[in-house]
């Protein structure tokens, strides 16, 4: 490869070192939620199988809505390798599923012959924190990320068209199938994609595959009903109909601390810009074939497997947001922009980007402009999201240590049929030494002597929850620094953490911390009694703790 090809290419890998490195700062051995399900439950299961038999069926039992073999095998490969069950190397393996994607997208830029700046927008596009909830959670990671980079391989590989191109695209619609329960869309998109080509022998095999995977999937699956979700649709339709436009246009969801409904103005707006575009696209290169559909067809002049491949991904994803706009708004208009659903819109604005790249009948404008627009993509998102991933490391570790110590605070809720399961996921695999959280984080600040200074700490309950407000000290906004409020116990040996909030600076400074901060938590997370305040002030290996005279009292 020349020089003046290989540098841009290096560029290129720039923003993904940047993220693997933003990755490795923030992610965390912890489990949370239906973590303890699917990945800790299913785990000890697995270890205590005893046949084969028994085995496959905790692979491929459901959780929830979805069978997620995929996910689980990654566990166990995770396990067998390094003897632990470590949800840091889970998450690492769910996101080198973008680097796979990146892959697919990079090899169908290649057949471009373009300059790699213009790859880079799309890169830039890629590799930023707004999918923060996949990045850094095992079971959404496990769930989505390896789904999209399958989803993409068997639709690169359908779009061959080599001799075992076909064979091979339907044994990846089978796995892809069994790794989520939207895997099955794959079946529709490939569909598409053949029958728009006249594959018509394929297109038979291929919808035989589909229902062997579909029958497959559902075989003894536990009813799941979606009849509140249908309900909702049929009560308010438009409401599906404006959250598919929000839902598209998710990526420029840049403030997502903006207050309802406001935030969901931009995102919707572009949304219905990016599927204009989407719409023309297709119009422009798919039309004629439509039209002429039934007379005798002419050999095109040259390959149709960007085409093809970009139809088929665009398809899959326009089929996944037409479900989850009809199905999601029953839990709230805000899941159109929830975390966990954000590569999938990122990745339709890549293919587009591929799309509207190719369309062009000669690329001889300077790339520099569409790398502005990455740079700037990539500054808004890493500014306003990367605050939401200290937070999100902060309550992850003082809920680990609330768990291991009072045994609540990563999942379920006091008193429910859940609650000793949630404790059972969690420290089994503590007592077998295969897990090992990073429980003991805050014990040296703990052990600090408190200083002669006590502090003034107001308690306020409300019907939803309590919080507490301190008016001392900054919360700081780095990896380490944290100010915790610390409750303790005065009739058991009970103890908790809980993260202090900052505050908007009313300075001159809007962009350093306020002084103060509020510490919010469930009613549910303390049992009844009285418990002794105190806060701890955290910067890296430095820790002071202040006494306060009030007691909380639930």
């Amino acid at each position: 490869m020349k020089t003046s090809r290989l540098f841009p290419l290096l560029v290129n890998t720039i923003p993904i070192i940047g993220f693997v490195i933003f990755f490795l700062l923030y992610v965390v051995n912890v489990p949370w939620f239906d973590d303890f399900e699917a990945l800790s439950g299913f785990f000890l299961e697995f270890l205590k199988s005893k046949t084969w038999a028994e085995k496959w069926h905790w692979l491929i039992v459901p959780n929830n809505e979805h069978r997620m073999a995929t996910g689980k095998l990654i566990t166990v490969l995770v396990y067998y390798c390094s003897g632990f069950l470590d949800f840091r190397w889970i998450q690492g393996l769910a996101n080198f599923s973008v680097i796979v994607i990146w892959g697919l997208l990079l090899l169908t830029f290649r057949r471009f012959k373009l300059s790699y700046w213009y790859f880079l927008p799309l890169t830039l596009i890629l590799f930023q924190p707004q999918y923060y909830l996949l990045t850094f959670w095992s079971i959404t990671g496990l769930q989505h990320e390896p789904l999209l980079a399958l989803v993409l391989l068997t639709l690169y590989v359908l779009a061959l068209r080599t001799r075992l191109s076909f064979p091979l695209a339907l044994v990846l619609g089978l796995i892809t199938t069994f790794t989520m329960s939207n895997g099955m869309f794959v079946w529709l998109a490939g569909l598409g994609v053949l029958l728009l080509r006249r594959r018509f022998r394929e297109v038979f095999i291929w919808a035989f595959g589909m229902a062997v995977g579909i029958t497959g999937y559902y075989y003894n699956f536990p009813y799941s009903g979606n009849e509140r979700s249908f309900g909702k649709f049929l009560q308010m339709p438009h409401l599906s109909v404006s959250g598919f436009f929000t839902y598209m246009g998710g990526p420029f969801d840049f403030f997502p601390s903006m207050p309802e409904p406001w935030r969901f103005v931009l995102p919707t707006l572009a949304g219905l810009v990016i599927m204009w575009i989407a719409v023309h696209w297709f119009i422009q290169q798919f039309w004629p074939l439509i039209r002429y559909y039934f007379q005798p067809s002419i050999d095109p002049q040259e390959s149709t497997f960007v085409q093809d491949f970009l139809l088929g991904g665009m398809l899959f994803l326009l089929i996944n947001a037409g479900v989850i706009a009809i199905l999601r708004p029953h839990f709230g208009y805000f899941v159109m922009l929830i975390s966990n659903y954000r590569l999938y819109p990122l990745l339709f604005l890549c293919l587009l980007y591929l799309a509207w790249l190719k369309g062009q009948k000669r690329v001889s404008f300077s790339p520099a402009p569409l790398i502005a627009f990455g740079v700037l993509f990539s500054f808004l998102s890493y500014f306003n999201y990367y605050p939401l991933v200290v937070e999100r490391r902060k309550l992850l570790l003082t809920n680990a240590f609330n768990q291991y110590h009072s045994n609540i605070g990563l999942a379920a809720t006091r008193g429910t049929i859940l609650e000793p399961y949630i404790i059972w996921a969690f420290k089994e695999p503590i007592k077998m030494g295969v897990f090992q959280p990073p429980v003991h984080f805050f014990d040296e600040a703990l052990k600090k002597n408190k200083e002669a200074q006590n502090i003034s700490l107001i308690p306020t309950i409300t019907t939803k929850e309590i919080s507490v407000v301190q008016s001392n000290f900054p919360v700081p906004r780095s990896r380490n620094g944290m100010v915790l409020l610390h409750l303790k116990s005065t009739f058991n040996t009970d103890e908790y953490l809980v993260p202090f909030g900052g505050v908007p600076n009313t300075g001159k400074n809007p962009f350093l911390p306020g002084i103060g901060g509020r510490a919010s938590f469930p009613h549910d997370l303390l049992k009844p009694g009285s418990y002794e305040m105190e806060l701890i002030q955290m910067e890296g290996q430095e820790a002071k703790r202040y006494a306060s005279e009030t007691k909380l009292t639930i």
